[in-house]
């Protein structure tokens, strides 16, 4: 057994009842009474088998009277308009005289009848409208951002294979420069670590010079002064002879 369709997505129509009684205000409920809209549980369908064998027949405005001094589902005119062949026609929960709650509308238009759709599901079918098309520009817009790795940064892929060989070369220059940075970044980082041991070897090597450069100049002295004391003696060994 096949599902029958949503009320809301149902068009229904009868020509051959238009052809035999025509559509007008005072019978276009009768009309919607043929329709798979129709509740056969209403008040609308007590009326009707009350009066059918009862003469005269209810008029429009006996109907309404009398619909308003029940309780429970009935189907009433809410708009009329025979000019552009429009009527709609309202559900509601008659609760008492003067108060009624409205639980579905219908429209009749050049004799088509049509369920309007709930607030729920406008609003539903509204917001899935609006993600779907929200998630095909996301697609559309993620395809043409760069693309992101830990490893080569931002890079771009195009779509043609000729785009592709060249950013492919870009990319490989990326890495190439990419990989000599890192390398002088870690040249830098030895140099400033070998700093202490170098400045540590430059003073030794001035302490060195420093040192030797002292022990030079003691032998300069001393041999000075050998000198000098030969020549004195070597003097007064003259004088004593000389005596």
């Amino acid at each position: 057994m096949s599902e029958q369709p949503a009320l809301d997505e149902l068009q229904w129509r009868a020509p051959e009842w238009i052809q035999i009684f025509g559509l007008r205000t005072d019978n276009v409920l009768e009309y919607f009474a043929q329709s798979p809209f129709y509740d056969r549980s209403s008040n609308n369908q007590v009326l009707k088998m009350q009066s059918q064998f009862n003469a005269p027949v209810l008029q429009p405005q006996e109907v309404v009277q009398a619909l308003s001094t029940m309780r429970g589902i009935e189907f009433a005119i809410a708009m009329a308009q025979p000019a552009s062949a429009l009527w709609i026609i309202r559900k509601q929960n008659r609760i008492s005289p003067s108060e009624a709650v409205p639980l579905a509308t219908y429209f009749v238009i050049n004799e088509n009848i049509y369920m309007a759709p709930s607030v729920y599901s406008i609003v539903s079918s509204r917001m899935l409208a609006g993600i779907r098309g929200l998630r095909e520009a996301l697609v559309l817009a993620a395809d043409k951002l760069p693309k992101f790795a830990p490893t080569l940064g931002y890079s771009y892929y195009p779509n043609t294979q000729e785009d592709e060989e060249n950013a492919k070369e870009r990319v490989q220059e990326q890495m190439m420069a990419r990989a000599l940075a890192n390398a002088r970044q870690f040249e830098i980082e030895q140099e400033y670590l070998d700093m202490p041991k170098k400045e540590a070897q430059a003073q030794q090597t001035q302490l060195h010079g420093l040192q030797k450069a002292t022990g030079q100049t003691g032998l300069q002295a001393g041999e000075k002064h050998d000198s000098g004391v030969v020549a004195t003696a070597a003097t007064k060994r003259r004088r004593k002879k000389e005596k």
